[in-house]
């Protein structure tokens, strides 16, 4: 490792170890500009910041997000035209060193398992419905988690076991949970449009966002003292919240919100609710942007620059 990277990954630990500092080591996210999609690393640097591409093709790609123990970044990738599968990118080269179509449907929203080598996913069928699934890495095939007929999507784990996703039903968007075990769900959220589920698993906080009429706001589930699941607003949308993800450690909150007529990326302290801008970049658009740990932000680092 080369003086610079030295010095940067210092800066690393006292951005984030500072009690003062809120803001992350480290944002993962899918910039796009004009029809162009790559994966970026954004970092803060002194007033500004670094942005780094982590890829640089010629397909589209989406719903990045970053399997901590395995060292791969998960995402979308445009196989052939309007045709998606799921591919694997390695930290050290920043290579492609996995990828998974299916002939039936596009292959988005990859969800990896903090505990094992599975990975939840949608499957995008020609009539427009949406199946949710299941992928065994490497070597594994989308498998359907049927209910009803439903289509559904934005998958979370809640244990190894049971997963938390949206469904679409006569009533609109519902959440629901499921038992991996027996394959049985359960609605906990209906009324509205409700989707883009996240759960952190360090501290077990569970988010979705909720739309009603033009407004959407990213909510918090929880149970109160009698077992019944209970939401509350976290956000408070003056227009439109959505994107959800929080920091390793659970206390942050990272999400896109519609203000003054433009989408900007706003860091929420769930302690307190002080909140902070922070600009990722000029893009067209910007999707799904995820808090990650120091210590993977350097690795992403030093083994771009070799």
């Amino acid at each position: 490792m080369n003086i610079k990277m030295i010095l940067l990954y210092l800066f690393l630990l006292l951005t984030t170890c500072g009690a003062a500092q809120e803001v992350p080591a480290g944002v993962l996210f899918v910039g796009v500009i004009d029809k162009s999609s790559e994966i970026y690393l954004w970092q803060p640097f002194e007033e500004g910041y670094l942005l780094t591409a982590l890829t640089q093709t010629t397909s589209k790609e989406g719903n990045a997000c970053w399997w901590e123990r395995k060292g791969l970044i998960l995402a979308s990738r445009e196989i052939s035209e309007n045709h998606y599968g799921l591919v694997a990118i390695n930290a050290k080269q920043k290579k492609t060193v996995w990828q998974l179509q299916d002939p039936l449907g596009s292959l988005g929203w990859p969800v990896p398992s903090p505990w094992d080598d599975r990975i939840l996913c949608v499957r995008g069928m020609s009539d427009g419905s949406v199946q949710t699934g299941v992928v065994s890495f490497p070597d594994g095939v989308f498998e359907p988690l049927d209910f009803a007929g439903l289509s559904g999507g934005q998958l979370a784990w809640l244990t190894p076991e049971a997963i938390m996703l949206s469904r679409v039903t006569a009533e609109g968007f519902t959440i629901n949970m499921r038992d991996l075990s027996n394959d049985a769900e359960e609605i906990i959220v209906r009324g509205g449009q409700n989707w883009q589920s996240h759960v952190n698993q360090t501290v077990g906080r569970m988010f979705f966002v909720r739309r009603v009429g033009q407004t959407g706001s990213i909510f918090e589930l929880f149970k109160d003292s009698h077992g019944i699941w209970q939401y509350e607003n976290i956000t408070n949308a003056r227009t439109y919240d959505w994107q959800p993800s929080t920091s390793p450690d659970g206390n942050t909150l990272i999400y896109r919100s519609l203000r003054n007529g433009r989408f900007v990326t706003v860091i929420r302290n769930l302690a307190d609710g002080a909140e902070k801008q922070i600009d990722l970049g000029d893009f067209t658009q910007i999707f799904f942007p995820t808090i990650l740990e120091p210590a993977d932000v350097a690795l992403l680092v030093e083994n771009h620059s070799e």
